[in-house]
């Protein structure tokens, strides 16, 4: 062999690491087509699942003092209990005891749910103080339940 002389199968060894180097890219490219675009919501949904949290963060406002340090505005704790109609004309025989509960008459709140009983949502009774709202969840009535407001 010459010094100019070139092996014979330089050409051979150049080809075979080009296309082996054109296939691994290719695998690459592949495999985050995979990840990013074909598999985009299943890992999406992992991620939000290992991050997004929803922690109730219980808030009340302050109270207002004036000048003298005497309080103007003290805030209150109420809640507000709701219902669904559909879920409370199912039961008929808890209205008597329901109405009770909240003050009112059972034909009062037999004509409010009638009035809305196309709907999933009614305020039954607002502002409540929460000690009757705890009342009023202890009889356990399908469809019934509270909110802080």
């Amino acid at each position: 062999m010459t010094p100019r002389a070139k092996p014979a199968n330089l050409r051979a060894r150049l080809y075979t690491v080009l296309m082996v180097l054109v296939l691994a890219s290719t695998a690459l490219v592949v495999r985050a087509v995979d990840l990013q675009v074909v598999r985009k919501d299943f890992y999406q949904g992992e991620g939000d699942a290992r991050y997004l949290r929803d922690i109730p963060i219980p808030v009340s406002r302050g109270t207002i003092f004036d000048r003298n340090g005497e309080p103007l505005a003290v805030s209150t704790p109420v809640e507000s209990i709701w219902g669904n109609p559909q879920e409370l004309l199912a039961n008929p025989d808890q209205l008597p005891v329901l109405a009770k509960a909240l003050g009112v008459t059972t034909a009062d709140l037999t004509e409010r749910l009638v009035q809305r009983k196309d709907k999933e949502f009614l305020y039954l009774k607002r502002p409540v103080d929460p000690e009757a709202a705890r009342d009023i969840l202890a009889l356990k009535i399908p469809g019934v339940a509270s909110e802080r407001a």
